[in-house]
């Protein structure tokens, strides 16, 4: 049998004739069997039962239908005068419940309110069987008329008013069967249920029970629903759930990059449970490819269980050509330019190359790069890159602003000519590991170098692999306002090092091993709640801490660097270096424009320790133990195509200072 937990009740209508004497006037018939009072304007003279005393009389009525119902007829004394007055309501004098099996009739006769020696009437059986249906424990058997489950009949005579409850009670639950879980244990869904075996199925416990799973489902992210056809057959509950499956993926607006560049992001496939948190999850990570400008997801329902997704996808411009040129009376010109594509013919492959000149070493750097972000269908990428580049320490040549102590300028620069390789691979979705190995080879040339200070620095060829564990939760990685990203790493390096100056004892030299241990953890939090969607900027709050110490013996080169844009605002790029590295960063971000945010900041760092400790190029004290500098000031990022511009304006406790920085 259905039970009726989702279908409206049908209103019926019942015709009643009597047997019984003319009685002039309206005479009310009460009896639950009827739906409401009913009354009788003409009745026919065709008497088949009278009593001839002047109180109460009792008909029976059979139905145009015929079913038979015992009424009992409050009526009145005919005066000889013609008048009618009315008797006063009997009370029950009994009340007796058929039709029950399992349930109590002392239970049942509880629940309908009715009790001995009360006064009853129409009303009060109305409502004695309306509290009786509200238990939901009658009425499974009726899919058509639940509310006839329950039937109030009371006979008057001379004693008073006897009451007949006759119900039709639920069957007592056996075992309940649970189909079409999908994704979700049906034990799970079992143990969602207040409706238990051995008891009598109540229809609003199971109503509720039926709410509690699609609840459950959702809450999950799932879309589910209890089939309607909910029934119980020979004490066996049968609840059958039906969860979305995905259809069809349908993608739109893409003019260049390939449709399995999308799908492949995607871990939401055809053919697989719809799940609303993990499309969230695809929708953001196909935003942090940087391929797309927006995405537009729609769902549209199918046949019951089926929907289908559709991507409405805008693409980004993704090759940029930038070049840029500059002048300073001390770097005389300065220029480069770079090529970026980062999808390179539709594929989702990224290719880099980079070339700057001029600056006060007066040199050309090259720069390389290619990434496959998909090697196999597990997603490992690779990524390699070959350079020989130059690396300004302490000024950074023009990616800094100020000048340094005069007669320091040109104390130190290094010429890397090397390659990377890289290899990463994802697990447990935010997690990714990567191995990586750098081959390098470092040149130092003389210029003003102070002899005491030139013995600290070598050149040679370094040899380092790096081993990386990354968790990131972030919303969207180039401009996160919640969640978090987490970097532990390990790089085992060796190096062969020779002194700089010929016959000038180095430091350090010859073949040396070097461990570097580091922690750098990010934290966001949108002050205004979750974004919408990518593009929905929110004001945020950053906060970074990073950890840092080296085993064995580093080259000057490979120790840790503190100061400058990437971490010590208001400090001289470099400004401090050590074999321990700190810095504590909380920035304030609040968007001004579509592409502009302003930042307030403050840092606290240092680098310490180490074999270079006594060292003072560019007349920078160093010191043994850990000596924080903090930095403070406010700044501004711009979006554009080739990525973040970074200028800020920082001050420390030896002047102020402007960085500039890409990426």
């Amino acid at each position: 049998m259905v039970c009726p937990i989702m279908t409206s009740r049908k209103q019926r209508a019942s015709a009643w004739t009597t047997s019984r004497r003319v009685w002039h006037g309206r005479v009310p018939c009460y009896g639950i069997v009827l739906d409401r009072i009913t009354t009788e304007p003409t009745m026919t003279r065709r008497s088949t039962w009278k009593n001839k005393g002047k109180g109460v009389n009792g008909v029976r009525l059979i139905s145009a239908a015929g079913k038979v119902g015992l009424l009992f007829i409050i009526g009145g004394i005919l005066m000889a005068n013609g008048s009618l007055a009315r008797a006063q309501e009997p009370t029950i004098a009994s009340i007796t419940v058929k039709g029950n099996k399992n349930l109590n009739s002392e239970a049942i006769i509880n629940m309908s309110g009715l009790k001995v020696g009360a006064p009853v009437s129409q009303a009060v059986l109305d409502e004695a069987k309306k509290r009786l249906l509200q238990t939901q424990l009658f009425g499974a058997n009726r899919m058509d008329d639940p509310e006839n489950a329950v039937r109030i009949v009371a006979v008057v005579d001379n004693a008073g008013a006897q009451v007949t409850i006759e119900v039709e009670e639920n069957e007592v639950v056996r075992g309940i069967n649970i189909t079409g879980t999908g994704p979700i244990p049906a034990k799970v869904i079992r143990d969602l249920m207040q409706t238990k075996e051995g008891f009598v199925l109540n229809l609003g416990t199971l109503s509720r029970d039926v709410r509690a799973i699609q609840d459950y489902y959702s809450s999950k992210g799932y879309m589910a629903s209890a089939s309607p056809d909910v029934r119980i057959e020979n004490g066996i509950l049968e609840i059958p759930i039906i969860v979305a499956k995905v259809d069809e993926i349908r993608i739109t607006g893409l003019r260049k990059t390939k449709p399995y560049v999308v799908t492949r992001e995607m871990k939401l496939k055809k053919g697989e449970y719809y799940n609303v948190t993990q499309l969230q999850k695809d929708y953001y990570r196909l935003m942090n490819t940087d391929l797309f400008a927006d995405i537009s997801p729609a769902l549209v329902p199918k046949a019951p269980g089926l929907v289908d997704i559709t991507l409405n996808i805008e693409e980004k411009r993704t090759g940029n050509v930038s070049v840029f040129i500059g002048y300073s009376s001390r770097n005389s010109l300065v220029g480069g330019a770079e090529i970026v594509e980062t999808n390179l013919m539709g594929r989702g492959q990224a290719v880099s190359l980079r070339w700057d000149t001029g600056g006060y070493a007066n040199r050309n750097s090259v720069e390389v790069g290619f990434t496959e972000p998909w090697l196999d269908s597990k997603n490992t990428s690779l990524s390699v890159s070959a350079y020989d580049k130059t690396v300004y320490r302490f000024s950074r040549s023009i990616y800094s602003t100020g000048a340094l102590p005069a007669g320091n300028e040109d104390d130190y620069y290094e010429m890397h000519a090397g390659a990377e390789v890289t290899v990463s691979r994802p697990f447990r979705e935010t997690y990714r590991g990567s191995v990586g190995l750098r081959v390098d080879s470092v040149d130092i040339p003389v210029l003003n170098l102070n002899p005491a200070d030139a013995v600290a620095l070598q050149k040679g060829p370094t040899m380092v692999a790096s081993f990386r564990l990354s968790h990131n939760t972030r919303d969207v990685n180039l401009d996160p306002s919640s969640g978090g990203y987490e970097i532990y790493s390990v790089d085992i390096g060796r190096a062969d090092l020779k002194p700089v100056v010929a016959g000038t004892p180095s430091t350090v030299e010859g073949v040396v091993n070097f461990q570097r241990i580091q922690v750098d953890a990010r934290r966001y939090f949108s002050l205004r709640g979750r974004r919408k969607n990518a593009n929905d900027r929110r004001p945020t709050l950053a906060a970074r801490l990073m950890l840092g110490t080296i085993g064995g013996t580093a080259p000057f080169f490979e120790q840790y660097f503190m100061g400058g844009a990437e971490n010590l605002r208001g400090y001289y790029e470099d400004r401090f270096w050590g074999k321990n590295m700190f810095l504590a960063s909380v920035e304030f971000r609040a968007p001004m424009a579509q592409a502009l945010t302003g930042v307030i900041f403050v840092d606290v760092g240092d680098a310490w320790g180490g074999p270079y400790r006594d060292v003072k190029f560019a007349n920078f004290v160093q010191h043994r133990t850990f000596s924080p500098s903090v930095g403070v000031g406010f700044g501004i990022r711009v979006t554009t195509p080739i990525g973040p511009i970074r200028i800020d304006q920082g001050f420390g406790r030896e002047g102020g200072r402007t960085h500039f920085s890409i990426g």
